[in-house]
Parts: C-alpha cells; sequence; structure tokens
C-alpha cells in the first residue's frame, strides 16, 4: 500500500498550506507523545489550531498522520547525525549525537501502540550507516568501547525515549540521569560479559512487525 503521508508528496504548497502542515505535524508529535497512538483526530487539530476538516485533507488517517511524523523525526535525526560529525570531535562524537537525540522532542509513546513503519522500509536503512560512522569515530578514538554496535545505540535511545515516557512527568531529569548512567556504561573499561547485541535484522524487524 502506498503511503499517503504529506512527507512523500511533493506537490507545491502554498505559504499558508506548508505552515499549517508544519503546525500539524508538530502538533501530532506532541499530542501522540501525550496520549499515544489513541489520541484523536480531532485533539490534534484542536493543538494546531486548524480545523479538522484541513487536518483530514493532507492526511486521511490517523495512520498517515503518523507517517508523517516519523518520516520527520527520521529526518531530524539523520540531520542531528550530520551536524555532530561535521562539528564534533571523534572522541565525543557518540556522546554528543546521543546527548542530541534525546534533547529533541519525540512521540515513542504512539510508536509502542503501532509502529509507524509497518508494512514499510525501516528508517535505519538510511540512518543506521550515518550512526554506524560516528561510533567508528568515536571508537577509533578510544572513547567508546570496541564491543559496541550501532543496535546497541538504537537501543540504548529507544530506552531513553521510554524512561522518559513513564518518568519523565513525574520526575524531571530522570531521563538525562539514565542516559549518563548508559554513556558510562559505553565508556572503555572492565570488559563484561554481555550477551550478543541485537543483529540489524533483528533490530530492523522491531521497527516494521
Amino acid at each position: 500500500m502506498a503511503r499517503r503521508s504529506a512527507s512523500l508528496d511533493h506537490r507545491p504548497l502554498r505559504r499558508d498550506a506548508e505552515l499549517n502542515l508544519a503546525r500539524i505535524v508538530v502538533a501530532a508529535r506532541d499530542v501522540f507523545a501525550e496520549l499515544g497512538y489513541e489520541a484523536s483526530m480531532e485533539q490534534i487539530a484542536a493543538r494546531a489550531d486548524v480545523g479538522v476538516g484541513t487536518l483530514y485533507r493532507r492526511f486521511p488517517t490517523k495512520a498517515d498522520l503518523l507517517d508523517a511524523v516519523a518520516d520527520a523525526a527520521k529526518e531530524r535525526t539523520k540531520e542531528i547525525a550530520q551536524q555532530v560529525m561535521a562539528e564534533v570531535p571523534g572522541p565525543e562524537a557518540v556522546f554528543e549525537f546521543l546527548r542530541r537525540c534525546v534533547a529533541v522532542p519525540s512521540c515513542w509513546r504512539a510508536t509502542i501502540s503501532r509502529s509507524p513503519w509497518s508494512g514499510h522500509k525501516s528508517p535505519l536503512v538510511e540512518v543506521a550507516p550515518l550512526i554506524d560512522r560516528i561510533l567508528k569515530l568515536s571508537q577509533q578514538a578510544g572513547t567508546v568501547r570496541r564491543d559496541v554496535r550501532t543496535s546497541d545505540l538504537v537501543v540504548l535511545l529507544m530506552s531513553v525515549r521510554a524512561v522518559a515516557d513513564l518518568f519523565e512527568p513525574h520526575a524531571p531529569g530522570s531521563a538525562r540521569r539514565f542516559l549518563e548512567l548508559a554513556l558510562d556504561g559505553l565508556r572503555p573499561g572492565q570488559p563484561a560479559r554481555l550477551p550478543a547485541p541485537m543483529t540489524p535484522a533483528q533490530l530492523d524487524d522491531v521497527f516494521t512487525r
């Protein structure tokens, strides 16, 4: 089934339509983050300050809207990765990449109920090679242990998002604390006996099942 999200609609938009689209995607991200995929289109339209009819014209279904939010998140992650590679020295690259990703608002709670990539190409196809390059920069600099894999960094990010969804409303700063503890686990030290990391195929299955 072809994806109908606005992110894949390349027809030129008027300036006001572009602003409405951007406002809708941001509002959807925030509402999904607060309420999960169960949030209604009416709630999202109200948050975006647009009519429900305008929302449905751009996104015929809620799944289409989540697709657009997820695509925007993928593009944002790619931008962060590219900025880190251009701006941050190798020893700090992995740590700064993860911190910047966590600092960006997310709607991870919605993806627990309904994977936005079900039946579609996983975002890892485009994002994983960039993360792998950042990881290698830090490993070559000796600041990240050699047995860390790209899949470990993706799982770490997903874990921090889950902590943020569950605890941040009640204990601000809890997600950042968890992140910093996890970052320490990436640094070289006494080797630990770890299970094998997730394979790319296993990780991809999480995103597309």
